[in-house]
């Protein structure tokens, strides 16, 4: 008798999980905001998490299942000083593993995981306009910053505006300006290993604040009263 999918998911769990995870481990991130045995400690027992949900979901028929568990590890990841990007690239890792070993797209795995990544989304407010419009944003305030950067490390920038772009959108669904402020507080003096030469983080969060406009007022207001002031920024 052929074993049912979810067996099938189960049976790779460990590997899965490994595979999933590795990708985040390259970032130094991980380790210089929680320390290099706890990230890891964490981060291993999250990757388990993840593909014991999907294989829930996957005996139940159930994407749902997987929606919850996004949405609520989201809440618990962003009081520990996370944003919701961080989560869907862990979400992404795990579609890679999967994809991997013949799940891609198509398939209920890859499919259901998918679901969970898009169950981060936000559906309506502030949060979710400057969600939707975040790759644009990013996109105009590199473009704002290329003299401060090297041409190759542009893309990376993006990424990075986007990151600090789904920490106000978090701060801005939660109503929690100090989700924003606690990280920039941080951030700054880890700033140095993005390694982005003579740009400064101040400019970067200027930037930022200047490409929001008048078509995000809300997102806007919270980055410049964030509980951090500019000039403390260069202290």
């Amino acid at each position: 008798m052929e074993q049912p999918l979810s067996r099938l998911v189960e049976a790779k769990a460990s590997r899965l999980a490994t595979a999933s995870i590795a990708p985040l481990y390259r970032d130094p991130f991980w380790e210089a905001r929680y320390g290099l045995e706890r990230s890891r400690r964490f981060g291993d027992e999250d990757a388990v998490f993840h593909v014991r949900y999907l294989v829930q979901a996957l005996d139940e028929h159930r994407p749902s299942v997987l929606e919850g568990y996004a949405r609520w590890l989201r809440t618990l990841l962003v009081s520990r000083g996370m944003c919701s990007r961080h989560v869907d690239s862990h979400f992404a890792g795990l579609q890679q593993a999967l994809e991997a070993e013949g799940w891609g797209p198509g398939t209920e795995p890859h499919d259901y995981m998918r679901a969970a990544r898009e169950a981060l989304r936000y559906t309506e407010g502030p949060a979710r306009a400057l969600e939707q419009d975040a790759p644009e944003l990013a996109h105009a305030a590199a473009g704002r910053l290329t003299l401060y950067i090297l041409p190759e490390d542009r893309p990376r920038l993006e990424e990075e505006l986007q990151l600090h772009l789904s920490y106000l959108a978090d701060a801005l669904a939660a109503g929690r300006a100090e989700v924003m402020g606690d990280h920039v507080r941080w951030y700054v003096g880890f700033w140095p290993r993005r390694g982005f030469g003579l740009l400064a983080f101040p400019s970067v969060l200027g930037m930022l604040k200047s490409v929001l406009g008048s078509r995000h007022p809300e997102a806007r207001t919270l980055l410049a009263t964030a509980g951090v002031s500019w000039e403390e920024t260069r202290s």
